[in-house]
């Protein structure tokens, strides 16, 4: 049997070592979980630790986010699916066990917690640094994030912002607020290089709900000051996505978009479709073609990259070859081919579009993706592959699903089959590869458990808010926004990344607030600044 004294610094080991591990892939996200639940094993005391959940209204309120999807499994017809489903969910129910039978965290300990958390971050983005500008010359925005998913990763990093913003507000020292304001910039910078939208969104939100606090508790002169502030940030963010968005979207008044009948060799320009809009740089994409000379001329030019006109011969090159062609305002024909560069050639083989993307920044070029993907929906053309676009079609399928069970939804493992049904039988022009979840948490969770699942959901995401009230720690304020604005336009609860952030912060905060509230304990009563 151990000590309690060698029990305490496992525990500890393994929660610094899950708040580092999240951040760096899946087993360093697994291996923590085993360690705090075999050491919760070994440390036997089961009498104490029934006792301090039992009559825990909290925990059982966190655990039902976790149990109902458990009850789902009784009525899916896809029971595998379902038990990966919950498998993937089990943390939350596993860290609420743990933090709220275990000892609460002295102040020292969350704040050494706090910086193994930040730690992960840098060796995260340090190491998306390396991958996409040292290793490879990656073009793809979304590709670079290495360890999850470009929208999981804003939300850690906007959840270390804060807390940097955190230490830096506690922090008496000249030497460690430096520091954290350099760590600050580290983090705003990398969602700036790595082409975090979503993240510069999540952050946006924060200080503009921060701000709005900080307004209503200053004197007029800095209210006066912040409204100022915040008023040059919104209309620096507005002018930055109007002026990409003229540059995208307005056409050029030059010859190039002019409908032509002939290319300087005498043939017959073919005009796709004229009126459907489809622009590069302001020029339009889908007029003044001669198929023939650019089929003949490209494959001539790139033979192990030949295309011809139909979906099994590569004819996404060709899709790609237009646009590119058009944002040079090369014409579309055998002279276009030909002033191609070998840096344009071996672009298009990569399937860029647009031949200035090379110079943009990851941001600069997400911003363009979702202005170009705004401009085919309004102009009802392609909306596959394009995530921001297809979400109403995501929804609508969700939604035409939860009104066929609206009690308590198809199961835990038949959210996937029920929506590939429904995208078929509702004619959606989504293809086949595009049938995807919701990409909404409140609408996947009434997919699979209905109004009562959903109601479950929110109760577990309002209570504690009611309970607790006076006696959170400041920082779990800014992880609630971020979660359920999160839930609003994904399903983070369906990927490791998503569930690990929200079960981890979730029950870290909840766990310390009730130990403060019952028990006097390692936190006193804190206040966001400015209180």
């Amino acid at each position: 049997m151990l000590s309690q004294k060698i029990h305490r610094y496992l525990f500890l080991f393994g929660a610094c070592s899950l708040a580092f591990g999240m951040m760096v892939g899946t087993v360093p996200t697994s291996v923590p979980q085993f360690i705090l639940l075999g050491n919760w094993l070994l440390e036997h005391d089961f009498k104490r630790k029934w006792a301090q959940i039992k009559n825990n209204k909290l925990f059982w309120i966190l655990s039902a986010v976790f149990l109902m999807h458990v009850a789902g499994l009784f009525y899916t017809s896809d029971l595998a699916a379902g038990l990966n489903d919950v498998r993937t969910k089990i943390p939350l129910l596993f860290l609420p066990l743990i933090f709220f039978s275990s000892k609460p965290f002295t102040k020292t300990e969350f704040h050494f917690l706090l910086y193994c958390f930040l730690l992960g971050c840098l060796v995260n983005v340090s190491w998306c640094y390396i991958y996409s500008f040292i290793l490879h010359k990656n073009e793809v925005a979304r590709s670079a994030s290495r360890f999850m998913s470009h929208i999981r990763l804003g939300l850690y990093l906007n959840m270390a912002i804060s807390s940097c913003v955190y230490f830096i507000y506690i922090n008496k020292e000249t030497g460690k607020r430096v520091l954290f304001a350099l760590l600050i910039a580290c983090f705003m910078f990398s969602m700036y290089i790595l082409g975090l939208a979503s993240g510069f969104v999540n952050l946006f939100i924060l200080v503009f709900l921060a701000s709005c606090y900080l307004i209503m508790k200053q004197s007029l002169k800095i209210k006066l000051l912040l409204i100022s502030f915040l008023g040059c940030g919104i209309f620096a963010v507005c002018n930055y996505v109007k002026n990409v968005y003229e540059s995208q979207i307005h056409v050029n008044q030059i010859p190039y978009n002019s409908i032509l009948a002939k290319n300087f060799n005498g043939r017959w320009y073919s005009q796709i479709d004229p009126g459907s809009g489809q622009k590069e740089n302001g020029n339009y994409v889908l007029i003044n073609v001669h198929f023939d000379e650019l089929k003949r001329e490209w494959n001539r030019r790139c033979p192990i990259d030949t295309f011809a006109y139909s979906p099994q011969y590569n004819l996404k090159r060709f899709d790609v070859l237009l646009r590119y062609l058009t944002s040079k305002t090369l014409t579309k024909d055998s002279l276009g081919i030909w002033q191609l560069t070998k840096e344009d050639i071996a672009n298009i083989h990569n399937n860029i579009t647009n031949f200035e993307t090379s110079r943009w920044s990851y941001l600069h070029k997400r911003v363009y993706e979702i202005v170009y993907e705004y401009d085919e929906l309004r102009n009802k053309r392609n909306i596959n592959g394009h995530s921001l676009t297809m979400r109403p079609y995501f929804w609508k399928a969700a939604l035409m699903i939860v009104r066929e069970h609206p009690l308590t939804g198809v199961g835990t493992g038949d959210v996937q089959p029920e929506l590939n049904a429904m995208y078929v039988k509702s004619g959606s022009p989504l293809k086949k590869d595009w049938y995807k979840r919701p990409h909404n948490q409140y609408l996947t969770i009434m997919v699979a458990l209905g109004v009562v699942g959903l109601l479950a959901f929110l109760i577990s995401l309002v209570c504690p808010l009611l309970i607790l009230r006076g006696y959170f720690h400041v920082l779990f304020f800014a992880f609630f926004v971020l979660g359920v604005v999160s839930f609003l336009l994904e399903d983070t609860l369906e990927s490791q990344a998503g569930v690990t952030f929200f079960a981890f912060f979730n029950s870290l905060f909840m766990a310390q607030a009730y130990y403060n509230l019952n028990n006097k304990g390692a936190f006193k009563k804190q206040h966001i600044p400015g209180d």
